[in-house]
Order: structure tokens, then sequence, then C-alpha cells
């Protein structure tokens, strides 16, 4: 089985995990109408999704060393296939949406540690990087198609027609992936004899400093998605559609360069740690750029700070993920991944309400902006403690 075999499942099943758990926030407008949502509750449909995906990470990533990334991968996309159906026929009311989302959260928890581990077992360490770089170009991909096909079919159609849509593209994604997928490493594959306990694993010291940093490394990206086009348009007049391109060419910027990245710490012999820690310096940098940009600056160079931010501050995942996969002891990836994903998601789900108070309190983004570089900076200094081991020759 080829390697780029596993890759091509891992992309394609997370890819349609990643539309799932974008579509519904997607959907907003076309929810709200239907289930008379308030704007408080369209506010926290991401808050419920990563609480699910919070609380999930850990026991996808035992299930993933336990079963094997293969069976978690696959059963993962049809549970998510299952919740769009089940969402589009049984949620009538606010009561029934939200709960469902938060299970949708839970599905989504599955695919980055069965992802990451099936690509990392796949490919020798010089290629980890890159791969895991390009598996996690699922994310960005899935929302881009969540955003193309979902309100368009909600348009013509329902939401709930939008939701069904979702799930067969996750029933095909699945069986793509089984076609492309034969697991050839047995889920359990840690050295006999090696056996820690997992409370021993997730309290070594590079792991937790890793882990413990992804709080920081996510925050950057959602905040910019929520409040980008805002900031352009309240601060420097930019319209809607000007600020919406604006972010669309960070969000490109941000996709490519977590395979750039990656293949880049490959070439520099599997050391992750440095670029990381330059990378999140960088987007602190940027952070602050555009909280000091003056009011007079050209349109050009206001649209490159935006997407030298976007290259930074979304860059993050195909290294980060690197890191902890090579700081697990073997057989022990998907838990160390899951273990990381919890943090992760505690900043996706903290950060866009905690800025948009400072804010609110400061009445000028500027706070808000040299806040987000504050985080990046705690990040940065967390990762340069974090000690790498070292690459085996050969």
């Amino acid at each position: 089985m080829s390697p780029w075999a596993v890759l091509t499942a891992a992309m394609t099943a997370g890819t349609a995990v990643s539309l799932i758990g974008q579509a519904y926030p997607t959907l907003a407008p076309f929810i709200r109408a239907d289930l008379g949502l308030s704007l408080a509750a369209v506010g926290l449909l991401n808050t419920f999704i990563y609480t699910g995906t919070m609380l999930g990470s850990l026991p996808s990533g035992w299930l993933t060393d336990r079963l094997g990334s293969r069976t978690v991968m696959i059963v993962g996309t049809l549970a998510g296939a299952g919740l769009a159906m089940a969402i589009a026929l049984l949620a009538r009311s606010q009561w029934m949406f939200v709960p469902l989302l938060f299970l949708v959260g839970l599905i989504v928890a599955s695919a980055t540690p069965a992802g990451a581990q099936a690509v990392a077992r796949s490919f020798p360490p010089e290629r980890r990087g890159l791969v895991i770089g390009l598996r996690q170009m699922a994310v960005p991909l899935g929302g881009t198609l969540a955003a193309a096909i979902l309100p368009a079919v909600a348009h013509f159609a329902n939401w709930r027609w939008a939701s069904v849509v979702a799930a067969a593209i996750a029933v095909v994604a699945a069986l793509i992936a089984a076609r492309l997928y034969y697991e050839s490493l047995p889920p359990n594959s840690s050295p006999k004899g090696a056996h820690p306990g997992l409370t021993q694993v997730l309290r070594e010291r590079n792991i937790l400093l890793a882990a413990v940093a992804g709080v920081t490394l996510p925050t950057g990206q959602f905040v910019m998605i929520t409040y980008l086009i805002l900031f352009l348009k309240e601060r420097y007049a930019i319209p809607e559609l000007t600020g919406a391109a604006l972010l669309t060419a960070a969000q490109f910027a941000g996709a490519f360069s977590r395979v750039f990245w990656s293949w880049l710490s490959d070439k520099m012999g599997g050391q992750r740690k440095p670029l990381l820690v330059m990378m999140v310096g960088l987007a602190g940098l940027f952070a602050l750029v555009l909280a000091w940009l003056p009011l007079g600056t050209p349109l050009l160079l206001k649209g490159l700070v935006v997407v030298l931010y976007g290259a930074t501050a979304l860059g993050w995942q195909g290294l980060h993920f690197s890191l902890l996969t090579e700081l697990s002891p073997p057989g022990w990836e998907g838990r160390v991944v899951g273990f990381g994903l919890i943090f992760t998601s505690i900043g996706i789900a903290s950060a866009p309400p905690l800025f948009g108070l400072l804010v609110d309190f400061s009445n000028n983004y500027a706070l808000g902006w040299i806040a987000q570089a504050a985080v990046f900076g705690i990040g940065a200094l967390l990762l340069y403690y974090v000690v790498e081991r070292p690459r085996n020759p050969g």
C-alpha cells in the first residue's frame, strides 16, 4: 500500500469531518431564521462544537491507539454523516439543535489523532512534517467546501437539505478512505515491555509544554476569522467585500504556509521547534503591526500585513502536531495528539469572545491586537523550553 494513498485517505476523511464541523456556523443565518435562534445562541455555535471537541480529544486518541487509525477514521466519518442526517431530521428547536452540535464536536475530535497517526506511521521521519502539514490542510479545505456548497444548497432548498448534502459527502469520503487505506501495522505497536501509564506520559515535561502551548496557537486564526472584516471596516472604513477578499487571501496564505513550514522543517533535519517558535513570534509581531497601523496606510500595504499575519498565525498546525507525534512514546501518538487537541480546543473556544470583550472595554481594536501579540509571546516562550528528541541517523 502506497503511503500517498494513506495521506489521500486521511485528507479525504479529514476534509469531510471538517466540513461537517464547520457546516452549522456557516449555515447560521438560515438556521436562525428557521429555529428562531437568538444572536447569543448564534455566537455560541462554535463554542458548543469545540466544547465537544475538547472533551472528545483524549478518548479519540485512546481509541486510535487501541483500535487503529483506519477504524477510527472511517467510523468517525460515518458517525459524522449520521449526525448530519440526525440534525436535518430531528433539530426542530434550538433545544434539540444544541446537544447535537456538542455531539458533532465529539466526532470532529476523532479526525486529527487518527489522521496524524496514520500518516506519521506511513512515511519516514524525514517526510513526516510535510505529510502532517498536508493532512492538516483538510481543516481549511473542509471549511472552504462548506462555505462554497452549503449556503447555495440552503438558498435553493433549505438548510436541512444542506445538512443532508454534508452527510452524503461524508459517506463518499468514508468509502474512499476505506478503499485507499489498509492498516499494515497492528493498532497497539508499543515495544514489548514498554507500557507507560497515561498519567506518566501526559506529565512528561516536553509533551506538557507543547500541549499547553497549544492553547495559544489557534487564537490568532479564530480571532482573525471572527473580527478581521469588522476591524478593517470600523477602523479603516474598508468595505465588507474588500475585507472579505483580504480574509480569503490570508486564509489561503495560512493554508499553504502550514505545508511550507512543515516541508522546511523536514529539510532542516526534522527539527520542528525552531521554526514553530519563529513563526509564532512573527505572528505576534504582525499582530502588533495591525494594532498600530496608521489610518493613512495604503490598501496594498494593509493587505500585505494581513496576508503575512495569515501566513504566520495560521501556519502552526503541521509543525505542532508533528512535534507532539514525535514527542510521544511508540504506540501513544493518538493519545498525545488528542491531549494536545484538548488545549487547542480551549484556545479556539475562548479567544474570540475574550478578544471581543477587550475591544468593547477599550473601545479600541488596538488593545485586542496587543493582547493577541502577548498570547503569541506566551506560546513562543512555552515552545522554546521544549526539548525535541534527537533524530536517529539514517
